[in-house]
């Protein structure tokens, strides 16, 4: 068997795991798709993220070697760490944006409130109602 074979074998019996481990705790098989959708634009985000870090790191490498203050072996960019670094700042970034996303669309879906005239905001929902019982 060869050693990407075995990955594969190896890959897809955990995600059958999980699969299995997601229905007995009750998830929707429908989901999987949105779920693979948002685990291709995370993998997208790390990839991003690991071309910069190792484009900036090389050009810092280069920009030392050349003002002289040392030398920096380029391929130290390259090292697994900065992958796996790389993949926490993508999911960090992707869970910010996707916070920022629910709270726009919170915010359009929940009506402005409403002021009255003196200025002060009225409660949510209660803009201008009288109170149970008072009298206007």
């Amino acid at each position: 068997m060869s050693d990407s074979l075995y990955i594969l074998a190896v890959v897809a019996a955990t995600s059958g795991a999980a699969y299995a481990a997601g229905r007995r705790l009750g998830m929707r098989a429908g989901l999987v798709p949105a779920a693979l959708r948002r685990a291709i634009r995370l993998v997208g985000a790390c990839l991003l993220f690991w071309g910069g870090n190792i484009a900036v790191g090389a050009g810092v490498a280069l920009l030392v070697r050349g003002l002289g203050l040392g030398f920096i072996w380029l391929y130290v960019n390259t090292d697994v760490s900065v992958l796996v670094l790389s993949a926490v700042q993508a999911l960090v970034f992707e869970s910010w944006r996707t916070q920022h996303q629910h709270e726009q669309e919170r915010a359009q879906q929940t009506p402005e409130r409403a002021d009255d005239s003196t200025g002060c905001p009225a409660a949510p929902g209660l803009a201008h109602e009288p109170l149970h019982g008072a009298r206007e």
